[in-house]
Formats: structure tokens, C-alpha cells, sequence
């Protein structure tokens, strides 16, 4: 399997010069024959570029493209962008596919079957339980877990689908130079040798920065045909994922919290509580979402309630948009 197409590594090389966004990268993705067209002639019809493609500067970027491109080597990863045939279709189907992915691993066979098991970083026993038996019940129907190797539930859903005998993959918010946290060094490693991947938007040498974490997050939703969020307080970083997936068109999927959880105060189920409690007002306020994207929102009461999220991801990953399962 080849590190970088030929078309990739001229938009990797774009990437590199300064000023060059993801916005630039798109309008040089439209122009006329861009995977066979000469720089020049892309860069005459993107005035962007027009302005900053001087041969100094070209060259700068060809040289730091070709760095990344032996990182990638080194790292056995490869580099993808939305012009390969492996780009994942869930995510080349949302408004947020960056235009290169790095990508370590084996992405799954079939990858319109993913779902992404997220959650706090500080979960009660019954998250714990509730993340564990989910992913069990997803990956012993064959579908594959995103989550984004944090601690806490994430970590829980990662090592439950690893347990199982399934495929998951981690989105980091770094290069894949790196893992964060460090302590998942070797959950990283597990998943990799179990052929699950390793995926970010991020060169080899960007490190971890606040920012990253929410984009991360979309990336989770944007891999997935749905999200479970398994406990989340009300201001959690797992609503950004849970949030996307809706944006998306897609379901989310929410446990209800146990009584004790409720009767305790737990402030990681704060949200769990409010969606479960069936006000659709509060439920789009909270989610920032309009009420009828409410009606793809999952109430998981109990086990009995799983073969929802089978049914509410039937459709066509191509779409990129969900049924309305009208659970609430």
C-alpha cells in the first residue's frame, strides 16, 4: 500500500504554503483536471495561490511535504486525502472532511459500519458498565468503535472492543508522531497490532493544543454513523461530538442514567439526565439543535433498547444523512 498518491502529495505540498488553508485547498480541488494539471496552471485559476506560488516558496513546501512523507514511511502511517479511494465515505459525506487525513493502521473493511462510543473522563461505575456492553453488543454485530483514546470512557470503549475481538479506531487531536495522553502508549500500540487505526487531521510533529480536542471530536462524529455518548455532564467535551453527529444528519444515542447515579447528583450524567428526561426544548437547547433533529436523538432505558442503533444506521453511508428514528 503506497504512503501518498501522487494527487495527495501535490494538495500536501499546497498545504505547506503559508496562508494556505483548508478553504484554498478546496477551490485548487475544483479547478479543471487538477490531479493532472501543472501547479501553474492550478495556481492561475486560485488567486490565492497565484499570490504566494514564487518558486523559493514552492520549493519550501515540496521539502517539508517530502519530510512528512518520510515520517509517514518511518511511521508505516500513510496519507490520504479526499481524492483516494480509502478516504472513509462517512466522513468525505460531512461539511468537515479535512482534506488529508493521516492515517496509521487498517481503517475498517467495512467502514460504513462504525460507530463512535464516547463519554467523560470521570465515569460512574454503571458509565463503565454501560460502555463496556455497548461496544460488546456493537462489535459482536460486526461494526467497527470510534472513540478518541482519552481517559476515562473512551479508553473503557477502546479496550472493550479489543476485548471483544473487534476493530476500533482512535482520532487524535496531534500528529501521529505522538499519543496523548502518554499512559495509552500502549493501548495505542494494542489497537494497531489487533488492526484497528490510528487517524488525524494533524501533521507528524503538531503536538496536542485545547483547540484540536473539539475538532477531534467532529472528526469522531464524521467517521461514524451515529454516536453513543455514554455519560456527559453539561458542559462535557463530549457534546461537540454528540452535537456533529446531529449537524451531520446522523442519530445519537444516550443511556439514561441509573437511579443512583440521579439520586447522588453525579454531575457526569447532568446531560444524560436532561435528554432522558424527554423535553425537547431543553434536549435542543443543550445539544444546539433544531426539534427536529430531536427526533434522532436514542434514549437507551436498558440492554433491551441496543438493536436500535443497528436499525437507526441502516441507511447508505453515501447519504450521509440518518433516518428519523423518532425515539423521544
Amino acid at each position: 500500500m503506497d504512503t501518498i498518491s501522487l494527487q495527495t502529495g501535490k494538495l500536501l505540498a499546497l498545504s505547506m504554503l503559508k496562508g494556505v488553508g483548508p478553504a484554498t485547498l478546496r477551490m485548487a480541488l475544483n479547478t479543471a483536471n487538477f490531479a493532472t494539471s501543472s501547479m501553474e496552471a492550478v495556481a492561475k485559476q486560485v488567486p490565492r495561490l497565484a499570490a504566494v506560488m514564487q518558486p523559493t516558496l514552492w520549493n519550501e513546501a515540496l521539502e517539508k511535504a517530502e519530510m512528512q512523507v518520510e515520517q509517514a514511511e518511518k511511521s508505516d502511517a500513510r496519507i490520504l486525502s479526499v481524492l483516494d479511494p480509502e478516504y472513509p465515505a462517512l466522513l468525505r459525506a460531512t461539511k468537515d472532511d479535512p482534506v488529508i487525513l493521516f492515517v496509521k493502521g487498517l481503517l475498517a473493511e467495512r467502514q460504513e459500519q462504525s460507530v463512535a462510543v464516547i463519554g467523560t473522563r470521570e465515569p460512574t461505575k454503571h458509565g463503565v458498565m454501560v460502555a463496556e456492553r455497548t461496544t460488546q453488543f456493537l462489535v459482536d454485530s460486526g461494526w467497527s468503535v470510534v472513540s478518541g483514546l482519552a481517559l476515562g470512557l473512551d479508553a473503557v470503549a477502546h479496550q472493550a472492543a479489543l476485548k471483544a475481538g473487534g476493530h476500533t479506531v482512535a482520532v487524535l487531536a496531534h500528529g501521529l508522531h505522538t499519543v496523548a495522553p502518554s499512559k495509552h502508549k500502549s493501548l495505542a500500540q494494542e489497537i494497531l497490532e489487533k488492526g484497528g487505526a490510528l487517524v488525524s487531521e494533524y501533521r507528524f510533529g503538531v503536538d496536542p493544543r485545547p483547540e484540536f480536542f473539539v475538532k477531534r471530536d467532529r472528526i469522531q462524529a464524521g467517521l461514524a454513523q451515529g454516536v453513543v455518548m455514554v455519560q456527559s455532564d453539561l458542559k462535557g467535551g463530549s457534546l461537540h461530538a454528540s452535537r456533529a453527529s446531529l449537524d451531520y444528519g446522523r442519530w445519537l444515542a444516550v443511556p439514561e442514567p441509573t437511579q443512583l447515579d440521579a439520586d447522588n447528583a453525579e454531575p457526569k450524567v447532568q446531560a444524560n439526565g436532561l435528554i432522558a428526561a424527554g423535553d425537547v426544548a431543553k434536549i435542543a437547547e443543550l445539544l444546539m439543535c433544531s426539534a427536529a433533529d430531536v427526533r434522532r436523538v436514542i434514549v437507551l432505558r436498558s440492554r433491551e433498547d441496543y438493536p436500535k442503533l443497528l436499525s437507526a444506521g441502516s441507511s447508505s453511508p453515501d447519504a450521509g444523512v440518518m433516518p428519523q428514528v423518532g425515539l423521544l
